[in-house]
């Protein structure tokens, strides 16, 4: 096993555990997928539904485990507290491991680099796109500006 994906691996444990640790019943395992801040789901239909139902957003995080920068933005970004809270509370969550994408929905938005997150509303239609990775600082605005539209 290559050391960037055991590194990768348990990162990913240790975040989940410690979700179940400090919000026991917010992350089922089952569907808990990558980085945190909610459930974190892997059925593009399952999400596009979710978000009809709630009249939340989707957020699909575009990743891989040989990413190194996917690595760098789960730990740095997208488990920053402030961008935890805002994605639990206002987004639906989709996690795309592209290497195992059945789906296609990376080829459905375009994505050829990692990571790449897209936000959606319920119908499937684009509202942004962050490209790479961004600290908190540049992620929230953007999280401000999608929760704000209309979906």
């Amino acid at each position: 096993m290559r050391w960037g994906k055991l590194i990768s691996s348990v990162v990913l444990v240790l975040l989940i555990a410690s979700l179940s640790i400090l919000a026991p019943g917010c992350v089922d395992e089952e569907e808990a997928s990558h980085a945190s801040g909610g459930t974190w789901y892997t059925s593009y239909d399952e999400a596009l539904n979710l978000s009809a139902e709630s009249g939340k957003p989707v957020m699909i995080y575009f990743w891989a485990d040989w990413c190194m920068y996917c690595n760098k933005y789960s730990a740095e970004t997208l488990s920053d507290l402030a961008v935890v809270e805002i994605l639990g509370e206002y987004f639906v969550l989709l996690a795309i491991d592209v290497d195992t994408d059945q789906e296609g929905t990376a080829s459905i938005y375009g994505v050829r680099s990692m990571p790449a997150t897209v936000f959606v509303d319920s119908d499937g239609a684009v509202l942004e796109v962050v490209r790479g990775h961004v600290p908190p600082s540049i992620f929230i605005p953007v999280l401000q500006k999608v929760r704000a539209m209309e979906t």
